[in-house]
């Protein structure tokens, strides 16, 4: 095993038992080895603990970790963060990524971005959603749902009428 692969299992115990700092120092240190997809998402995610990371910060090791290994779940997890971050049209970008890569659990990455849209664009949003209504956010995000069972809106229509 190489010690960039050894230092990445280190860091990997470290975030397991929720270590962020030291994991994510484990990490950063596998990366000054070589580019590894798997050090890059890991980074990622022990960065998520410390909040004094930049959001901008871990969205871009994500994306390394991505353009390494095109990994759907890599693509899940940034795109959870970005819902979080209320960087949407980012986390739509990932969760249909991950959909076209995995088509197996398309439903499962829109519903996610459904929900997640939906309870967090307003929260996110409060502003806009004063100015032009929750309407907007709640349609979209039953867009988002819709497409995720598959069912167009006449479809849908004729279901619940």
């Amino acid at each position: 095993m190489s010690e960039t692969q050894e230092l990445i299992e280190e860091a990997e115990k470290l975030l397991n038992a929720f270590d962020y700092e030291e994991a994510h120092k484990k990490f950063k240190k596998a990366l000054k080895n070589e580019e590894d997809a798997r050090a890059y998402f890991g980074k990622a995610e022990a960065a998520l603990g410390i909040p004094e990371i930049d959001s901008d910060e871990i969205i871009n090791d994500y994306e390394k970790a991505i353009e390494l290994e095109g990994n759907p779940f890599y693509h899940q997890a940034v795109a959870s963060f970005c819902i979080d971050v209320g960087k949407f049209e980012k986390a739509e970008e990932h969760y249909r990524k991950a959909a076209e890569i995995d088509p197996e659990n398309k439903a499962h990455y829109l519903s996610e971005l459904a929900v997640g849209y939906r309870f967090k664009a307003p929260v996110m949003m409060e502003k806009f959603v004063q100015q032009a209504g929750e309407d907007i956010i709640l349609r979209k995000s039953l867009n988002y749902m819709l497409e995720s069972l598959d069912i167009d809106i006449e479809k849908a229509k004729d279901l619940l009428c």
